[in-house]
């Protein structure tokens, strides 16, 4: 499931469209035209490379601290599959569900 949020980062000039892509390990990846990134939800500590928007730019991403709205604005874009995001009073809670598909796990 991906969804968009705009946000400006790192020092751009204007708000950027992010695509806003959960991960297994509860991370949060985020990706826009010439910039990706990936960041815990829980301590706001990531990656950011703003002069390439593909995977192999991550491994040159610089870390970087994401603002907390961003990653409140993050989690309300991309709630887990069968699971729940509860936002207040700047507390966070995620209650997750895992659904694995694929033949090779039916049962």
């Amino acid at each position: 499931m991906m969804r968009t949020i705009t946000a400006k980062l790192a020092g751009m000039r204007k708000a950027r469209e992010w695509t806003v892509m959960p991960m297994a390990d509860d991370r949060i990846l985020i990706q826009t035209d010439g910039a990706i990134g990936v960041f815990d939800w829980r301590t706001r500590e990531g990656r950011l490379c703003v002069r390439g928007g593909y995977f192999p730019h991550l491994a040159a991403a610089s870390p970087f601290t994401f603002p907390q709205n961003f990653v409140t604005a993050c989690l309300a874009a991309c709630p887990s599959l069968g699971g729940e995001t509860v936002l207040c009073d700047g507390l966070v809670v995620v209650e997750n569900t895992v659904q694995i598909i694929g033949s090779e796990h039916e049962q």
